[in-house]
């Protein structure tokens, strides 16, 4: 176990392993796991070459069974999750996944549902899901989080992660920037909602993001420490979604908003972009979100308040057919009545002026503002608009929208309880 997690509480995760040339510890670390004969190695086309053959030829006291993937582009859906099944053998002691993001989140899936371990064989830090007990799929063309299994181990060799197509790097930084609002999204929910929130586990968050930025000057040259930094900060982040259950450390606003991008591509027929791409774009949107939000003094917020006239139910469920079509029973299902109850916007209302002298505080200390999230984000090459990663929205439907995606409490929650339009 790296000297990075000491003092962390991690179990169930058994092994994390990220440093140099150390492939070769994969058959070592199944056998100390358990596994005694049959594998399943669970990859695409890309990652077989950056991994899965050398980790295979060292497995040759295995019996393994080969799921590739052969589309150009993987999409975590029903059909993926299917082929899994039908391929795995039946007798598997483990699966082991070989890619980074969608290949982690179907396999974590398939092993919660089969009750079969898994473990992942990292190729790129382009994200923080490789040690949370989630999975974002795409069920009906819609993206939605499930509750999955974990992985028992987590390998990650600078060899191969170092060599990442660039943009993955990128993407993996741009999640990680994003934890500036997800933390700023649940201390907020804690306040206004009552919603649960470790400090003890913000801070392992925190962490993540501090060792994410520094030496951000070798990342562009693939230097291995800088990478090795990047890795460690993913799944720091995702240990301390493992700790809390869900994603909530992790994701709010930002996610949302990138959700939503991802979603709209695929109805519109497009290849959405990276997650941690579409994250760091949505990270300066929603830092500027929050600096103009809590620019507003309390006076002003009360009377923003006794101003604010709110959707109707029969205009939200218009807006939504219009804006989500085929895939608008999932957002109904997903935010139910919450938001439509009077007397508990009044509550939350009435939390956010008792406590907005302190919220404002908070946010100003904890929360850059847009153009330094720009910054950081273009110091190592990562997207910063739409147009940056291809994707033509109008900006006021697409913050309007986003926050349907998820029953969770976020600044746009917020701006939309206090009646300030964004």
């Amino acid at each position: 176990m790296s000297e990075l997690f000491e003092g962390i509480s991690i179990s169930p995760i058994k092994r994390i392993l990220i440093d140099e040339n150390i492939l070769k510890e994969v058959p070592y670390v199944l056998k100390d796991l358990g596994a005694r004969k049959n594998i399943t190695i669970i990859c695409d086309q890309n990652t077989y070459k950056a991994a899965g053959k050398e980790v295979i030829e060292y497995l040759k006291d295995f019996d393994v069974t080969l799921c590739k993937f052969d589309k150009n582009h993987l999409i975590p859906d029903e059909r993926s999750l299917g082929e899994i099944i039908l391929r795995m053998d039946s007798q598997s002691e483990f699966l082991c996944a070989i890619g980074s993001g969608t290949i982690n989140d179907l396999t974590r899936f398939v092993s919660f549902k089969t009750k079969i371990p898994y473990g992942i064989v990292a190729t790129a830090p382009s994200m923080d899901g490789y040690t949370s007990s989630v999975s974002p799929l795409i069920v009906n063309g819609f993206k939605r989080t499930y509750n999955a299994g974990y992985p028992q181990f987590v390998v990650g060799d600078l060899d191969v992660i170092s060599r990442a197509p660039y943009d993955m790097i990128t993407s993996g930084f741009g999640d990680i920037i994003g934890k500036y609002t997800s933390l700023a999204d649940w201390m907020i929910s804690n306040v206004v909602n009552g919603e649960n929130f470790s400090e003890d586990i913000a801070n392992i968050v925190r962490n993540s993001i501090e060792r994410c930025v520094q030496n951000v000057d070798k990342i562009k040259s693939r230097e291995k420490s800088a990478i090795k930094n990047v890795m460690n900060a993913l799944v720091l982040s995702g240990i301390a979604m493992l700790k809390v259950g869900n994603s909530r450390p992790a994701s709010g606003a930002e996610h949302h908003i990138a959700h939503y991008i991802e979603i709209k591509a695929l109805m519109n027929g497009q290849i959405p972009p990276f997650h941690g791409s579409s994250v760091g774009v949505a990270e300066v949107i929603v830092s500027g979100i929050y600096h103009k939000v809590f620019s507003q003094d309390r006076n002003e917020v009360q009377k923003m308040i006794s101003k604010a006239k709110f959707e109707s139910k029969e205009e939200y469920v218009e807006r939504i057919k219009n804006t989500y079509g085929p895939i608008s029973d999932e957002i109904f299902e997903e935010i139910g009545e919450f938001y439509f109850n009077k007397y508990e916007r009044e509550k939350r209302q009435k939390n956010i002026i008792a406590n907005w002298d302190y919220l404002k505080k908070w946010v100003y200390e904890n929360v850059p503002e847009s153009y330094q999230i720009k910054n950081l984000l273009k110091s190592v090459g990562t997207p910063t608009t739409l147009q940056d990663i291809n994707i033509s929205m109008d900006l006021d439907e697409m913050i309007k929208n986003a926050k349907e995606i998820r029953k969770r409490y976020t600044i746009l929650r917020l701006a939309e309880d206090i009646g300030l339009d964004i």
